[in-house]
């Protein structure tokens, strides 16, 4: 066979094995205590909690009514019902699709931060487009190998395809699809355009596959910006044929880029140069000379933001800040010195300053339910230095503080969907009232004016919109019709309300005069300029200015005027977005819509419990798959057949097959039940032979165990319960994970008095607890932290051979010597109960001593082990486009222990030193990071110098 085949066969494997590490991912669980309904559509199955049939019903409208739309450009509909999931009880907003079991998963609370498109519009636009494209993936070659793997072949099947692609066009799909999508927002777009003109402009590996040493935003713009100009400029079906050469010529490697090349006649680095030189003639029409505003934020050398600027005195701002080296916090400039105040969690947008407080709404998780978290009002006080929950297990977004600091107004979007401007009190966090929006319009943000009157950004069906309510009356009124363009962070100073919106193209603040209601320009931002405030003498209006380095704070006069009498009716439009939606001639937002039958029954937790997805004909542990169990790859497949079963609802994942290994055959069956608060970990293997062990008397006459095989196949059973309580705040991911084990093998073991025979079991007991630091984008470990663990493992039915097993490992993070260097120091005990007992636990609870064997027999166990990670280099690095070095780094080690074997026996040591060197890097352009390196290992006490291949992917 040829070197060229033997390649692609390593790569086909390879690919089912990263394929199958991304794709069986679990994305959480709702409470136990949901009951649910569905409705089965002519296209979908939806499924989603009892009591929000409204909610239910328009994704049911929206999606039906651009299913035939959403495919023009990807000719390729799908034949079965595809399942989609409504999980109201989450704040993180968000959507996804999956390939195996094939379902697509809504977070149907809006983001803060959507445009001027309503939640539900954008994630069907966006999300459906994922369901074409892989049912597109699975035609060609690839059909076939549905039959031979089910659902998971999509997985192989997309592989080689990338995902600038997968999540560029599903934003062009959201764009060219409606009045909106953030291919029309300036923003989405600006980091690209700041660097392009700072003369600083990236590879185009380094803008898709990222850097540790400079910012370079997501794939979601880059793939918008590539997909839609090979749109614009090769026609609209032009990722239809790309897509259908590359299932069809699979095994020309790479096959995407080669299908790129054979449409286009460019390869992937030609369309990206093509894409920003159009995009460069597009944005240098955006040029314009202003005068340059004063500068109030530190001058960096790094990419840096200042964002969400407070006057608190005269000579004294507070803002939010942000940078690659470490977390997001709340800092005082004080005359352009900055100073930290103190580090945050997961704000939702704008902090608010008060009398001496700083507000914010923050995510917070639930203790036990991924679906079910919370957004808190948080404060943190000037005067006492602490951070102050005012609304726990709230659903609170956007805020406002009136400016006596005495009440807080709140939008909230009920579990079932309607939409609330709240008033709190400010010292309590009780709710004095409730306003409900104008056709149920979400409140995007707010702002406090005069003492009875809130101003609000809302987004309806119809679009943004700016409106006012008049508290004392509860009556709303539009002071802006519904409009397509973007508009964020209202301010009210003074009788004019002040804004953000990229109305021109660009970024910039503007400000309605309430009396006329005409709209001025204030600003001339180069990049964009956002979230107004004004000083603190009322005189300078502050904002933040975007830059090829990051956010800086800005001022200019309040009463400055650029251009006078701006009209939302007409504005800027942007090439590519304006080019795809000629192309796809239908829009959501003006479409007569179709009614749909919407008939729901109970959907019945029981009776879904299996749900058959997938299946091969070879075997693999999906548990070693994912958390990385397996040796290496060529362990982790074996002959023999094997099917998976996962529900809808995600609360059953089930494994069943038939395997070869040693030259035995063997069954393995494993369930997981995560719909209960404790989860259950259920897994058997019958295989192989079981051994006996016996007590005979040796040539001297002393009585020794032996062990021999018997005719009898190996059973061996394992029962997890565990409750995985999370407990995190602020800036530091906690919690508290209790365990308990029940592990049974037919091993049989004679005991050592009676000689009666047993079948080895044992039962551990776990304590879990963790609280560390969250980790910067450049830390290699948390900056502070620990974790503990206490096990106690004991035999109920071996008493006369065993004792009982007690450990105690406690891991703590320290910060280094440079920032991003970090310190991980590792401590562990562990007792074995051995009076009267005449043999150790076959069991493993302590890791073992780096380039040493593990140690089975202790009495006592003392261990020690430090690690010192650092970066050495970030040389963001091309080889063609073969490789892409992001990284390298470096791990000192030194591990040490100290053990007893027997009560009266002396004590023995293990130690070594070592080091690992470590390559973070990118192959053939994949955005699976791939970690590669070698461990260099010297043992102290005895043995030879070692060393080892370190070799990880993170997805």
């Amino acid at each position: 066979m040829s070197l060229s085949k033997y390649v692609k066969i390593l790569f086909v494997c390879l690919s089912f094995v990263v394929t199958a590490q991304a794709q069986f991912v679990n994305y959480g669980t709702d409470p136990a205590s949901y009951k649910w309904n569905f409705v089965d559509l002519p296209h979908y199955q939806l499924i989603y909690p009892q009591g929000l049939d409204s909610m239910a019903y328009k994704y049911a409208l929206y999606l039906e009514n651009i299913y035939p739309h959403v495919q023009k450009s990807i000719t390729k509909p799908w034949k079965k019902t595809f399942p989609v999931v409504l999980h109201p009880g989450t704040m993180h907003a968000n959507g996804m699709v999956a390939w195996a079991p094939r379902r697509m998963e809504l977070m149907t609370t809006p983001s803060s931060k959507i445009h001027a498109q309503s939640w539900d519009k954008h994630l069907v636009l966006h999300e459906s487009r994922h369901v074409v494209q892989t049912s597109k993936l699975m035609t060609g070659l690839f059909k076939p190998l549905y039959f031979v793997l089910g659902e998971q072949a999509a997985g192989v099947s997309s592989f080689f395809s990338t995902r600038w692609f997968f999540e560029g066009d599903a934003v062009g799909a959201e764009t060219a699809l409606s009045n909106s999508g953030r291919g029309r927002l300036p923003e989405f777009n600006m980091t690209y355009r700041a660097q392009l003109f700072a003369d600083t402009f990236y590879s185009f590996d380094k803008w898709y596959l990222g850097s540790y040493k400079d910012y370079t935003g997501d794939y979601y713009a880059l793939g918008y910006d590539l997909t839609s100009f090979a749109k614009y400029r090769y026609g609209g079906d032009i990722w239809d044929k790309i897509s259908s050469r590359y299932v069809s010529r699979f095994f020309h490697l790479p096959p995407f880029p080669q299908a790129i090349k054979y449409h286009t006649g460019d390869n992937v680095d030609g369309l990206f140069d093509k894409t920003f030189a159009f995009l460069k003639e597009e944005w240098e029409k955006l040029e314009e000379k202003g005068e340059a505003p004063v500068y109030l934020s530190p001058v960096v050398k790094q990419y840096t933001s200042y964002r969400y600027p407070q006057a608190l005195n005269d000579s004294t701002l507070i803002a939010v800040k942000s940078d690659l080296s470490d977390l997001t916090s709340l800092v005082k400039i004080i005359n352009g010195r900055e100073e930290r105040i103190t580090y945050i969690g997961s704000v939702h947008g704008r902090i608010h300053l008060k009398k001496n407080r700083i507000y914010w709404s923050e995510n917070v998780p639930g203790l036990r339910w991924t679906h079910a978290n919370y957004s808190e009002v948080k404060y943190y006080d000037l005067l006492t230095g602490k951070i102050q929950t005012l609304t726990p297990r709230k659903r609170y977004l956007t805020l406002a503080v009136d400016s006596e600091g005495q009440q807080i107004a709140v939008s909230q979007f009920s579990f079932s969907g309607e939409n609330q401007v709240i008033l709190l009190d400010a010292k309590s966090g009780q709710e004095l009232v409730q306003y409900p929006t104008p056709a149920n319009a979400f409140i995007k943000e707010l702002t406090w004016g005069e003492e009875d009157m809130l101003f609000a950004v809302a987004v309806n069906d119809k679009g943004l919109t700016l409106l006012s309510l008049h508290m004392p009356k509860g009556e709303w009124q539009e002071l802006l019709p519904p409009t397509s363009v973007n508009i964020t962070s209202p301010l009210w100073h003074k009788g004019e309300l002040y804004f953000e919106s990229g109305l021109n193209g660009t970024n910039n603040i503007y400000c309605m005069h309430l009396a006329d209601r005409k709209i001025d320009r204030i600003t001339s931002s180069r990049f964009g300029a956002f979230t107004p405030a004004v000083s603190a003498d009322g005189k300078q209006l502050l904002f933040s200015d975007y830059q090829a380095k990051g956010y800086r704070i800005a001022s200019v006069p309040v009463d400055t005027v650029v251009s006078e009498d701006s009209s939302f009716d007409k504005p800027y439009t942007f090439a590519l977005a304006e080019a795809i939606a000629e192309q796809e001639k239908f829009n959501l937002d003006s479409a007569v819509l179709e009614p749909v039958a919407f008939a729901p029954k109970p959907y019945k937790k029981r009776m879904h419990t299996f749900k058959v997805h997938s299946w091969a004909p070879f075997y693999y542990d999906v548990s070693d798959v994912v958390n990385g169990g397996a040796d290496d790859f060529s362990t982790m497949v074996k002959p023999g057949v094997m099917i998976l079963s996962q529900n809808a609802l995600n609360t059953a994942i089930t494994q069943a097959g038939w395997y070869y290994k040693d030259n035995s055959h063997h069954g393995k069956l494993a369930f997981t039940y995560l719909g209960w608060y404790p989860v259950i970990d259920l897994a058997v293997d019958y295989g192989g032979k079981s051994f006996a062990m016996s007590w005979v008397k040796n040539e001297e006459g002393k009585e020794v165990i032996q062990a021999h095989y018997s005719r009898r196949k190996l059973i061996e059973a394992e029962a997890r319960l565990y409750i995985p309580f999370n407990l995190s705040k602020d800036h530091f991911i906690r919690g508290v994970q209790p365990a308990v084990t029940y592990y049974f093998t037919n091993n049989r073991y004679q005991q050592f008095d009676s000689h009666k025979y047993r079948n080895f079991q044992y039962l551990l007991s776990e304590l879990r607890f963790y609280n560390y630091r969250r980790m910067a984008h450049r830390d290699i470990l948390p900056r502070w932290g620990y974790q503990l663990r206490l096990q106690y493992l004991h035999t109920p039915f071996h008493t006369e051979n065993y004792g009982s097993l007690y450990t105690g490992k406690l891991t703590t993070y320290w910060p280094g010597l440079i920032r991003n260097h970090s310190l991980m120091v590792r401590l562990g005990y562990q007792y074995q109960a051995m009076d009267d007992k005449v043999l150790y636990i076959p069991k493993r609870l302590m890791d073992k001593t780096r380039g040493y064997d593990f140690l089975y027999q202790t009495r006592q166990q003392l261990t020690a082990k430090a690690d010192y990670a650092f970066t050495v280099a970030c040389p963001d690095v091309s080889i063609g486009s073969l490789l892409y070095v992001r990284r390298v780094r470096t791990n000192l080690f030194y591990d040490y222990t100290y053990n007893q074997a027997q009560k009266h026996s002396g004590w023995t040591t293990q130690s070594s030193v070592g080091m690992d060197c470590i390559f973070d890097w990118n192959v053939i352009r994949m955005s699976y990071p791939l970690s590669l390196g070698v461990r260099l290992i010297h043992p102290i006490d005895y043995g030879k110098f070692q060393t080892e291949i370190l070799f990880s992917m993170d997805f």
